[in-house]
């Protein structure tokens, strides 16, 4: 292949690099090359690929600078090299198509922190990359091992970290693409991936491989990792704080490039420099390494990319990232560069169709769902220090047998009837908690019926032989038939061993045959599974294939032998399996729940459409209810697949009625009461009729004492024609849990979650006794009444800790206490305490459509049932604040008139001050200041005579709010400082972060901007504290207006959007009108005004959709001067006259 190098020669004392163009035929010039990107250049492209998708729906000039100047750069770099006399070797290659030509830059730091990637010729329609391999070297020669020679199969090694978790990027992002397009390579390919993502494993694996192999097995190794560039300090700190596993290494000088394995604990990170990777891939002869991780290929003026660092310690090929590279573009990107390395491609060749990929399919998933374009093409670059081909040779006939045997031995991918989805974050928790340590080798997977615990067992069998974590799969469900463990030790054995090794096995004892493959599983890496295993002791939730006690301890005393072998054992089960735990799994059990949010839409996605009821997602007369039985159903998949199909004839309001009263219609096929039936059946009389109580409990059921609580009040109810006689419930929901239907709280102790359709079939059965179905509908409500009491409490409490406890658990419990509620408007109880904490908890997730829906309809209910009810000034009170919440501020009034009447009406004067001050805070929100402050002082005079303090304290940062509102800021300071202190005195620090935050407002007015930021980082801190994310956002935007005001105009950007990003989340609309008006500003004063007019519009079109015109005047006076600016006089003269209008 013919080459043009660009060598780095040396370096000006301006910085710029005298680089030498030299062409095949050996003419060579000297050409001067600068950075053609300022630091602010490198910086706003470091925006655009790494912050960008974060919010993707600001910053549009910004972005599109960006574009524009990937493109200059681009074509400033190629005027350097290639103008003139330099590029008429590059253009003779150009008039050829560049057949059999590449371009190769060669040179230190300074040469390499230049995007050559970017090279755009002007004669050319695409960027030069695009048409020209382009590869990089180091200037220096780095230590070298004889590469291998070709082997017979291309082996790659594949490596993912995700040292957070749950709390990590996708598991299974690139290795599950990769293997599927791999399998369908007609070329010899064998994919091993190191399990845990740990340095000690993927040492282990390399050296276990070496031992079978030699070295030089694997031509590649791909790192899946996480990736940064640190000083010590930096890592010391880490350390320090937990972060980083790095005690015992030497201190280094300057910053290191770092992969990130995983460790033991859970967002604990091992961070292992370039050359510690380098020095075990050169021992282990691997030519090549492929780095997924953020920023591997990007450098600085004085340091060396990460991929840079891989190939000066010694690594041939290395192909890094200059940026950070999203999910979508690994999953597109990756298989196309193996497809074509499997192919025999040159590295730098499979690297440009990679880069091709991206090129074509631009578009990236941002946050908020957003999709977006990026020219991430760009990011992939190749440093290739010596000539590297996987090639292959011919297999000899062993090596045919064994590499095609192994393609045999791994069944075809299983697949459930919708597909297999989702389940990468238990894959990956299942896989850590077998691998981490060795001694911990068996495991139970735990889940309710329904659950998927057999779909993902056998999909983890064929994914762990698929990618070489295990040799064969030896998988026994107790659904088929009772195995013992002699049936199992034989077939295992007839898997393991030939015709003529099995036969001489067959002739010892049991006893001795079982120790025999007892062994042979403690040597070698093997799965077993055991599914089902609920059946072994003829378990109530059983199918009928039990073992007797002697089979059980034969199995149990064999099970025990396996403890702390090779052979991974996990058994599947709805129970929990004590009579085996202490010689197997002990206490390392994965608990199953239903798929990931994400996973379930795509299974609801399959499921409507195949029935041909698609329409119902955007039908909005039909979507609430069909989004409410998914949530119902909690994505179970097994519930999903039996409810769903009933839409094709039946639309989701009847089957959501249906699957809530326990009808036929949600449950076509009696699936659902054939799944249940049978383990019921089986259960004691007593413990039966006890289950059957428990019908009106939704999702979640409290434990223990608190439902014996539930009991207590249904004693008294027995009806005298159907006595059931002792009840125990809690024995019942325990039998529950035996079932495989219940399993206790994951978070939440008190509680236990049970699977969808338990309701469902126990409201069903239930309807045959209907004088017992009336008495646990009213003891159902008086429990939650006291419940949600106690859960209003906590979530109204000073202790930070107990108000998420309490939104937790209210959380959890909110189907109960609405069924509780709903229960008591309809039959005239009192509703408050049943209903409190959700009004409550709604009211701190900012979700007031909801809460003035749902508030309406009880009023509505209360009205009609029972008119003269205590309780209805209370809920028109409440309407009047989600109203008000909601800017529709004449309902909000209407609302807390007519509640303000019927307490006064009644005599309830103390009520009626809280009413007052609502209608104050109403008449300010319309500018009606002397109405407002009327209200204010009633209120006011109110809580005094009342002593209410808590009370008093409000009612003066009101008055504080209004005086602020008239600019009377030392009036508004001292309201402000009594209401602190009354607040203070109670210890509600929660409240008091509101008056912090006022108390930096006005200083904020009277520029004390340091008391001003002091004030409202107080509030923030506070705010974080307390779980009030929603209330964090109004302190961001008004630090962003603090050092907006400081000329700070970067801090202020970063804080306004945090606050719009808070605003978006909590579907505060009219909050984020104000931040986007701010955003606008900055951008102005950025002279970003394309952007800026964008976010200004945007402002005014929230704040009119509000009618807040006193907003929106100063919205459209800013578009006036934004357009004043772009010399569009008429466009400014209608927007200021807009302004003066309203």
């Amino acid at each position: 292949m013919a080459t043009i190098q660009l060598r780095e020669q040396e370096t000006r004392p301006d910085g710029s690099l005298v680089v030498r163009v030299v062409y095949p035929d050996s003419s060579e010039f000297e050409v001067a090359v600068a950075d053609p990107a300022s630091e602010a250049d490198e910086e706003l492209l470091a925006w655009y690929f790494e912050r960008h998708l974060r919010f993707p729906f600001l910053d549009w000039d910004k972005r599109a600078a960006a574009v524009k100047l990937l493109d200059r750069y681009g074509r400033e770099l190629f005027a350097q090299v290639f103008a003139g006399e330099p590029g008429e070797g590059y253009r003779s290659f150009r008039k050829v198509g560049f057949d059999g030509c590449r371009i190769e830059v060669t040179g230190g730091t300074g040469m390499h922190r230049l995007h050559w990637e970017a090279l755009a010729d002007p004669a050319l329609d695409s960027p030069v990359a695009l048409r020209v391999p382009i590869t990089r070297r180091v200037d220096r020669n780095p230590p070298r091992f004889d590469l291998p020679g070709p082997r017979p199969t291309l082996n790659i090694l594949v490596v993912t970290a995700r040292p957070d978790g749950a709390g990590d990027v996708g598991y299974r992002t690139v290795s599950r693409p990769l293997v599927t397009a791999m399998h369908q390579s007609p070329l010899r390919v064998t994919i091993d991936l190191v399990r845990p993502g740990t340095w000690r494993a993927l040492r282990e694996h390399l050296a276990a491989t070496r031992d079978r192999h030699g070295t030089g097995w694997y031509q590649l190794i791909h790192f899946d990792l996480h990736g940064a560039f640190a000083d010590h300090a930096a890592i010391a700190a880490g350390h320090a704080n937990g972060r980083f596993l790095f005690a015992g290494r030497e201190a280094f000088e300057g910053r290191r490039g770092f992969l990130f394995f995983e460790t033991a604990a859970t967002g604990t990170a091992d961070p292992r420099s370039a050359e510690e990777i380098a020095g075990l891939l050169a021992e282990h002869r691997v030519p090549m390494a492929v780095l997924n991780a953020c920023q591997s290929a990007m450098a600085t003026a004085t340091e060396a990319a990460l991929a840079q660092q891989l190939v000066q310690a010694g690594v041939p090929v290395v192909v890094g990232m200059a940026y950070s590279v999203t999910v979508t573009a690994a999953e597109l990107s990756m298989p196309q560069l193996y497809r074509r390395l499997v192919e025999h491609e040159n590295p730098d060749v499979a690297l440009q169709a990679m880069r091709r990929a991206l090129r074509d399919s631009p578009d990236r998933c941002g946050y908020f769902d957003q999709t977006l374009p990026l020219q991430d093409w760009v990011l992939p670059v190749v440093f290739q220090q010596q000539p590297v081909r996987l090639a292959l040779r011919e297999m000899t006939d062993p090596e045919t047998e064994v590499f095609y045997a192994r393609q045999d031995r791994v069944d075809r991918e299983p697949e459930p009837e919708y597909g297999f989805l989702g389940r990468d974050l238990d894959i990956q928790a299942i896989e850590h908690a077998l691998l981490v340590d060795d001694a911990r080798n068996h495991l139970l997977v735990r889940g309710m019926a329904g659950a998927g615990k057999s779909t993902l067992l056998r999909h983890v069998g064929w994914w762990w032989q698929r990618t070489g974590l295990v040799d064969q799969v030896f998988a026994f469900s107790f659904e088929d038939r009772a195995w013992t463990a002699n049936q199992m030790v034989r077939t295992i054995a007839q898997q393991l061993w030939g015709p003529v090794e099995f036969a001489r096995w067959d002739q010892l004892s049991e006893t001795a045959g079982r120790a025999r493959v007892a062994q042979a599983l403690r040597a070698s890496r093997h799965l077993l599974v055991i599914d089902n295993a609920e059946s072994i002791t003829a378990g109530p939730a059983a199918i009928p294939h039990a073992l007797n006690q002697d089979e059980r301890d034969q199995l149990r005393g064999w099970i025990r032998q396996l403890r702390g072998g090779r052979t991974l054992v996990v058994w599947g089960s709805r129970e929990a399996e004590t009579w085996v735990a202490a010689d197997s799994f002990a206490g390392n059990v994965h608990q199953l729940g239903g798929l990931d949010p994400q996973a379930a839409s795509a299974l609801t996605d399959r499921i409507l459409t195949r029935f041909g009821v698609t329409h119902y997602r955007d039908d909005a007369g039909h979507r609430d209810a069909l989004n409410q039985i998914i949530k119902l159903l909690e994505g179970y998949p097994l519930p999903l697949e039996v409810v769903l199909p009933a839409l094709a004839t039946t639309p989701p309001a009847t089957v959501l009625e249906e699957l809530t009263a326990g009808g036929h219609t949600a449950d076509p096929a009696g699936l659902i009461q054939a799944a249940i039936e049978y383990s019921h059946g089986k259960l004691d009389p007593a413990l039966q009729h006890s289950l059957l109580l428990l019908a009106p409990f939704t999702a979640t059921i409290p434990a223990g004492d608190v439902l014996a609580g539930y009991q207590e009040l249904l004693a008294g109810l027995e009806p005298d024609d159907d006595p059931w006689g002792p009840l125990d419930l809690p024995a019942a929901l325990d039998a529950a849990t035996g079932l495989g239907l219940a399993i206790p709280h994951p978070e939440l102790e008190p509680l236990s979650q049970v699977v969808p359709v338990l309701p469902y079939f126990l409201r069903q059965r239930l309807r045959e006794h209907p004088r017992w179905k009336d008495a646990t509908e009213f003891a159902h409500g008086h429990f939650y009444a006291q419940l949600g009491l106690n859960f209003h409490g906590l979530l109204t409490g000073t202790d930070p800790q107990q108000r998420r406890v309490g939104q937790a658990v209210t959380a959890a419990s909110y189907a109960n206490l609405s069924a509780a509620s709903s229960y008591a408007a309809h039959h005239g109880l009192p509703v408050l305490p049943a209903l409190c904490a959700v009004e409550e908890l709604l009211d701190q997730l900012q979700q007031h459509e909801a809460r003035l829906q749902w508030l309406s309809d009880i009023i509505a209910t209360i009205t009609e049932a029972t008119p003269d009810s205590v309780e209805l000034p209370e809920f028109l009170h409440l309407a009047g604040m989600a109203a008000q919440e909601l800017r529709r501020f004449g309902e909000a009034e209407r609302h807390y008139g007519r509640a303000l009447s019927l307490k006064l009406e009644s005599g309830n004067r103390h009520s009626a001050a809280t009413t007052y001050g609502q209608l104050g805070r109403v008449a300010q929100d319309q500018r009606r200041f002397g109405e407002a402050e009327r209200h204010y002082q009633q209120a006011l005079d109110l809580f005094l005579e009342f002593d209410d303090r808590y009370g008093a304290a409000r009612t003066y940062h009101n008055f504080g709010t209004a005086a602020q509102e008239l600019r009377r800021f030392d009036e508004a300071e001292h309201r402000y400082r009594r209401a602190l202190d009354l607040k203070l005195e109670s210890n509600d620090r929660d409240s008091a972060a509101t008056t912090y935050h006022q108390l930096g407002m006005v200083a904020q007015d009277q520029r004390r901007f340091d008391e001003a930021q002091r004030h409202l980082q107080q509030a923030l801190d506070l705010k974080l504290e307390f779980n009030n994310r929603y209330g964090a956002a109004s302190s961001h935007h008004e630090l962003g207006v603090v050092a907006h005001e400081l000329q700070r105009l970067g801090e202020a950007e970063r804080h306004y959007q945090q606050a719009l990003d808070l605003f978006l989340e909590f579907d505060d609309r009219h909050g984020a009108a104000s931040s986007y008006h701010q955003l606008g500003m900055v951008a102005h004063e950025l002279r970003r005004l394309d952007e800026a007019e964008r976010h200004l519009q945007r402002a005014v079109d929230l704040k009119l959709e509000f009618d807040d015109r006193h907003g929106a005047a100063s919205s459209y006076h800013q578009l006036g001067v934004v357009a004043q600016a772009r010399q569009r006089f008429d466009e400014a003269e209608r927007h200021l006259q807009r302004a003066v209008d309203l």
